[in-house]
């Protein structure tokens, strides 16, 4: 039978069933044959070991990129921890740096607060002085000064008797008289009278701060209007140049002004001068006040309404 396979049982392949046969016998029996025909120990030795070698390889390949990989990765990790350490100490660097500038700007704005009451304490003190210094330049008579007060107008007599001509301590009496009455500041003919000033006869001619004068000689002082006139006709000094004038027919008058400005002295009277000391005969001697200097001093009025008029009789 050409269906039947060689080496099978006939009666196991007559009594088969014929669909289990048609199952059985559905691969071509020629690949069987060959296949039972083949034997396993005739297979190249280079086939069957080449699978195993091929998967060492890979398996050296792998276990090395493991190797690599962890190396690399130790490497890095070290690099980072590096880096990071690095990293960590500029920051407290910083950081450091940050609370050293916080503690300078600290310490600058405590200056700069003891500075600024410093500047304002100055400053308060600078005006202070200021304000003292134009006083005094006001009062000493190197300021200009503006207000109310009086003037003073004194003349030569008009018949030219030598005694009814205006000398030198008329002007003082009259400047001394003013200051007793409360005047705050004079000036006589324009130039201010100061510590350093004083009337001189020059010749014919009055000098003041080495400026000449010209009669009708102008006194003017400035003060309360309402009371300085008066208080000046009170003092010894206007009594005495009250009678002076009177005597002599020297014209003189007195009036009220709402507004005087006085100039301020020469500066070069700020100069300081050396004086030789006098000697014991020379500071015995009293100055003739008719040819002398008539500066407005502390002078009792007594002397002066003496001198005076001593000094007229002749």
């Amino acid at each position: 039978m050409p269906d039947q396979i060689p080496g099978e049982d006939l009666r196991a392949y007559v009594t088969k069933p014929l669909l289990d046969r048609i199952t059985d016998q559905s691969i071509d029996s020629d690949y069987k044959a060959a296949a039972a025909r083949r034997d396993p120990s005739e297979e190249e030795p280079g086939r069957r070991r080449r699978p195993g070698v091929w998967a060492m390889v890979v398996v050296g390949l792998f276990a090395l990129l493991a190797t690599t990989a962890a190396v690399q990765t130790s490497r890095n990790e070290d690099v980072r921890q590096t880096s990071r350490q690095v990293l960590v100490d500029r920051i407290e660097q910083r950081q450091d740096r940050i609370a050293d500038l916080h503690r300078q700007i600290a310490a600058l704005r405590e200056d700069n607060q003891r500075s600024d009451a410093a500047l304002n304490s100055l400053g308060l003190r600078a005006e202070s002085a200021s304000s003292t210094a134009v006083s005094t330049a006001e009062k000493t008579g190197f300021a200009p000064v503006t207000g109310a007060g009086i003037r003073i107008t004194i003349d030569n007599a008009a018949d030219g008797n030598e005694g009814g001509t205006v000398r030198d301590y008329d002007l003082a009496v009259i400047v001394n008289g003013l200051w007793e009455a409360g005047a705050t500041a004079v000036s006589v003919d324009g130039q201010r009278v100061t510590p350093r000033s004083g009337v001189i006869t020059s010749g014919a001619t009055l000098r003041m701060n080495d400026v000449s004068l010209s009669p009708p000689y102008e006194v003017s002082a400035i003060g309360d209007p309402r009371t300085l006139a008066a208080r000046f006709a009170e003092t010894v000094s206007g009594a005495m140049i009250h009678t002076t004038t009177q005597d002599y027919g020297m014209p003189y008058d007195v009036e009220n002004i709402d507004r005087l400005t006085l100039p301020a002295a020469p500066p070069d009277l700020l100069e300081l001068t050396y004086l030789k000391p006098k000697s014991e005969d020379e500071g015995a001697k009293r100055p003739d006040r008719s040819k002398g200097s008539a500066k407005p001093t502390d002078n009792t009025d007594e002397d002066t309404e003496e001198n005076s008029e001593g000094d007229r009789e002749e």
